[in-house]
C-alpha cells in the first residue's frame, strides 16, 4: 500500500550562501565576476568531486582564465576568510535540533582541503551528518548525489526538505520528490512557520508518545493493542512510532498483552489484526504471506463476509473486517479471488449500512475511511472503478457533519483521496487540536458483545496528521470519471 501521508524526516542545507555568507570581491586584481567563473568552470568541478587537487586546480585555472597561479590563490584565501555563518539560519538549526525525530544534514559542492579550512568557521554538530561532493565523488545538480545522500540518510525523498540558494540544483532534488526551496530572506521565515503548523505539532506529539500509546475504553479501563500500533504504522510506514515486527509471529490478536473486558481472559486471534499486520509488516518470506492469506481465504463464507476470528466457534462478522481483509488481498494482488466480497462492500455503500456504526466500527465516517484504505490498497482497475464513484458520492453526503475528531479527520482523509473538498471539516478538526499537539476523542473501535467503545489518543493523533498531511491518492484513479453512483 502506497504512503500519501509523508512527514518531514530530514532538512537538508546547502552551505555556501545559505549556512554560509561569503564575498567574491578581493584584495586581488581577479573581478568577483572571475572569480565565480572559475567556481563555474569544469575544473573547479573536478576538484569539488575529488578528482584531483586544490593545487593542480589552481594551476589549471590559471591557464584558462590567463591568470597567476599566485593570485588565484590570493583570492580564494580571501574569500575563504569572509566566510561568516549566518546567525539567522544558526539559531533555525538549533531550534529545529530539538524537534524529536528530525534529522538535520548539509550537502556541499566543495573540495576536500577547502572543506578542511572552514572546519573551525561553524558549529558542526548542529548537523547529523555533513555531504561533501569530494567525498562522495559527485556533485549538485547530479542526480547522483541526491539518490547517494537519501540512501545513506534512509530516508524517501517526500520525508525530506532541501535548501539550497541554486535552482538547477534545486530542480533536481525536486524530481526525487524532495520538497525543495531557493533560498533567499523569506525561506526561513517560511519553513520555521512550517514545522510550527498543526500537523508538524501532532507529528511530533506522535514521535514521543506512539510507542506506548494505550487504547481506553468507555468505561475507563486501558490497555495495549496491537491494532491501534498497526494503524498507525500503516498511515507511517516508521518503525520510529511502533515496536512491532512480524518475526516468527503468524496470526496475530487484537491485544498486544491480556485482554481487557474479556470473561475467562481468553481471545482468539482475528484476521481484522493479521491482515493489518500482513499489510504493514510485510513479511520478507514469500511463502509465509501466501500460506496465511491461504488460511484466511479458508474463513470467507458464501455471502462474502470473512469471519471475523479464527476460532471457527466464534462466527462474527462485519463488513469493514471483511473491506480490511479484502485490503490485504489486494495489497498482494489476490484482490480479485474475492468478487463476492467486493459486492458486499459495495452493498454496504449502498445501502448506507454503515450509518450507524458496524458491530466493530461504531462510527459512520471511520467505516466510510477503511473503504477508502480499501482503494488505497491497490490500483486495480476494477476496484476502482467499482467502490469510488460510490464511495465518493457517500462521503459528500458527511461533509459539514459534526463529529468527534477521529471522525473529522477519517472524513477529511477520505475527501483530499476522494477530491471533495472539505474546508468547513478542516477547520473543525484544527480547532479541536490539544495544547500539546495531540487530538483526542472519537471511538475507533467497540466490543462487539457489549457495545464498549474503544478510543486512542495516538490513533486519532495520527489520523489528524495524516488528513492534514495527505494529497490525492496516486491510487485513487478512477474518482474523477463520469460515473453516477446509484442513489
Amino acid at each position: 500500500m502506497e504512503d500519501p501521508f509523508p512527514c518531514i524526516r530530514g532538512v537538508i542545507f546547502d552551505l555556501g550562501n545559505v549556512f554560509f555568507t561569503w564575498s567574491s570581491t578581493t584584495s586581488t586584481s581577479i573581478p568577483a565576476r572571475t572569480l565565480k567563473a572559475i567556481l563555474s568552470s569544469p575544473t573547479w568541478h573536478s576538484y569539488e568531486r575529488g578528482e584531483t587537487t586544490r593545487q593542480l586546480c589552481y594551476e589549471l585555472s590559471a591557464k584558462q582564465f590567463s591568470l597567476e597561479e599566485a593570485e588565484i590563490a590570493k583570492a580564494f584565501t580571501e574569500a575563504h576568510e569572509s566566510l561568516k555563518a549566518d546567525e539567522n539560519v544558526i539559531s533555525f538549526l538549533r531550534q529545529l535540533k530539538k524537534t524529536p525525530g528530525l534529522r538535520l544534514y548539509a550537502m556541499s559542492n566543495v573540495g576536500k582541503e577547502d572543506f578542511e579550512e572552514i572546519a573551525t568557521k561553524a558549529d558542526w554538530s548542529l548537523f547529523d551528518k555533513v555531504f561533501t561532493s569530494a567525498d562522495a565523488g559527485m556533485r549538485k545538480p547530479e542526480g547522483r548525489f541526491f539518490r547517494y545522500v537519501l540512501d545513506q540518510i534512509d530516508l524517501k525523498g517526500d520525508q525530506v526538505i532541501f535548501v539550497d540558494d541554486k535552482v538547477m540544483n534545486v530542480q533536481e532534488a525536486s524530481k526525487f520528490n524532495i520538497r525543495s526551496y531557493v533560498y533567499d530572506d523569506t525561506t526561513v521565515s517560511l519553513l520555521r512557520g512550517l514545522f510550527e503548523s498543526p500537523a508538524d505539532r501532532g507529528w511530533r506529539y506522535l514521535f514521543q508518545n506512539a510507542r506506548e500509546c494505550q487504547s481506553i475504553t468507555s468505561s475507563n479501563v486501558t490497555f495495549a493493542d496491537n491494532f491501534a500500533k498497526l494503524l498507525i504504522a500503516d498511515l507511517f510506514p516508521d518503525n520510529s512510532f511502533t515496536d512491532l515486527s512480524w518475526k516468527s509471529k503468524g496470526t496475530w490478536n487484537f491485544f498486544a498483552d491480556e485482554p481487557a473486558l474479556v470473561p475467562g481472559g481468553k481471545f482468539p486471534d482475528d484476521l481484522d489484526t493479521t491482515s493489518l499486520a500482513l499489510t504493514v509488516l510485510r513479511p520478507p518470506s514469500p511463502e509465509t504471506v501466501s500460506s496465511m492469506l491461504d488460511t484466511m481465504a479458508q474463513h470467507v463464507n458464501e455471502d462474502g463476509t470473512f469471519q471475523t476470528y479464527y476460532d471457527r466457534q466464534r462466527p462474527r462478522v462485519d463488513p469493514i473486517v471483511s473491506a480490511n481483509v479484502l485490503a490485504c488481498f489486494y495489497s498482494y494482488n489476490r484482490g480479485d479471488e474475492f468478487e463476492t466480497t467486493l459486492q458486499l462492500v459495495y452493498n454496504t455503500l449502498l445501502e448506507r449500512s454503515y450509518a450507524n456504526g458496524t458491530r466493530y466500527y461504531p462510527s459512520p465516517d471511520c467505516c466510510l475511511g477503511f473503504i477508502g484504505r480499501l482503494l488505497r490498497s491497490s490500483r486495480d482497475s476494477h476496484l476502482h472503478e467499482k467502490l469510488a464513484p460510490l464511495l465518493k458520492s457517500r462521503v459528500s453526503e458527511r461533509v459539514g457533519m459534526s463529529g468527534s475528531a477521529l471522525d473529522l479527520a477519517m472524513r477529511v482523509m477520505t475527501c483530499k483521496q476522494l477530491g471533495l473538498s472539505c474546508d468547513e471539516d478542516c477547520r473543525a478538526l484544527l480547532s479541536l487540536q490539544c495544547d500539546d499537539g495531540s487530538w483526542s476523542g472519537g471511538w475507533v473501535y467497540q466490543y462487539g458483545s457489549s457495545g464498549t467503545k474503544i478510543g486512542n489518543r495516538c490513533v486519532t493523533t495520527a489520523m489528524a496528521v495524516a488528513a492534514l498531511s495527505s494529497r490525492k491518492s496516486p491510487t485513487n484513479n478512477s474518482t474523477d470519471g463520469p460515473a453516477t453512483p446509484p442513489k
